[in-house]
């Protein structure tokens, strides 16, 4: 019998050793996958809840130390924490705004509190969530971020007078909005058109308040640069968000009153109800 030369021996012994370890790693490396993270883009401050939740395939056989957990803003704490055969726990500052129990709409056991039940997002939890998903062979995570918006109170439009009395400065304010708006300033060209392609040169003057943002813009004319009457746009969009609203100014040279369009007609109706009201008391007193 002849026996193979020593190197051929040993090549063969690390194919088989090499082939054996592949196949355990193609095993372990399948055993978790997170096919999907469901996490809204952006949700409104205040919204009754909003449900985060981590799809995810795990082979029953290799779920042994199953451990579902989440992670806020990079945090190395875990925010939210279910391990197989126990109760879910929430920590840290998701803690208050987690509703424990939730069952993910699945019939999968292995997955039944994977998902966050947040109840009344608010601006604070803004953020990037991370799920891990791991057992005591394999792990698997995935990263999205949620923006929680606030809108705003009370955004108005008003003119001033410059230092220089020739000139005019017309600005937009917004307070309490988050994250951090991008406002424009456009003006009505005389043809009767707004050109949202040629926004108005301006300034920007913020301040964070409480966590949200004041934002002023602004721009100067000159009074012999607007005719009689001129009407002014500021439009907010906050990014990556569906929210933007635009507000109308009106600006009638000499006239000192700053109203927004809505205000305008408000103050309308207001002089109409009181001349309608002195009328009817009027009457009454003459024919009494």
């Amino acid at each position: 019998m002849v026996r193979p030369p020593v190197t051929t021996k040993l090549l063969l012994g690390l194919y088989s050793l090499l082939y054996s370890c592949t196949i355990a790693l193609d095993a372990v490396v399948d055993s978790v996958t997170i096919t999907d993270q469901r996490v809204p883009n952006a949700v409104l401050n205040g919204t009754e809840y909003v449900v985060l939740d981590c799809v995810y395939k795990v082979k029953p056989e290799e779920a042994q130390g199953l451990v579902i957990t989440w992670y806020f803003n990079n945090s190395p704490s875990p925010a939210y924490q279910w391990i197989q055969g126990q109760p879910p726990r929430a920590i840290g500052p998701l803690k208050n705004h987690i509703q424990l129990g939730f069952a993910a709409p699945t019939d999968d056991a292995l997955a039944k509190y994977r998902a966050l039940y947040i109840i009344r997002p608010t601006t604070e939890l803004t953020g990037n969530y991370k799920c891990v998903v791991s057992t005591y062979n394999d792990e698997d995570f995935m990263i999205k971020k949620m923006i929680v918006y606030a809108p705003g109170q009370h955004m108005h439009m008003k003119r001033t007078k410059a230092n220089d009395q020739d000139m005019v400065n017309i600005s937009c304010t917004i307070s309490r909005v988050f994250p951090m708006p991008k406002m424009q300033l456009y003006k009505l060209e005389t043809n009767g058109t707004q050109n949202r392609n040629n926004s108005l040169p301006i300034e920007i003057l913020d301040y964070q308040n409480d966590g949200a943002f004041d934002v002023t813009v602004s721009t100067l004319f000159s009074e012999s640069e607007l005719p009689s009457r001129t009407t002014f746009f500021c439009e907010l969009i906050i990014p990556s968000t569906p929210y933007s609203i635009t507000k109308r100014f009106v600006y009638n040279p000499g006239n000192t009153e700053s109203l927004s369009a809505e205000n305008a007609a408000w103050s309308r109706k207001l002089s109409q109800m009181l001349k309608f009201t002195t009328i009817v008391w009027l009457f009454i007193v003459i024919t009494h």
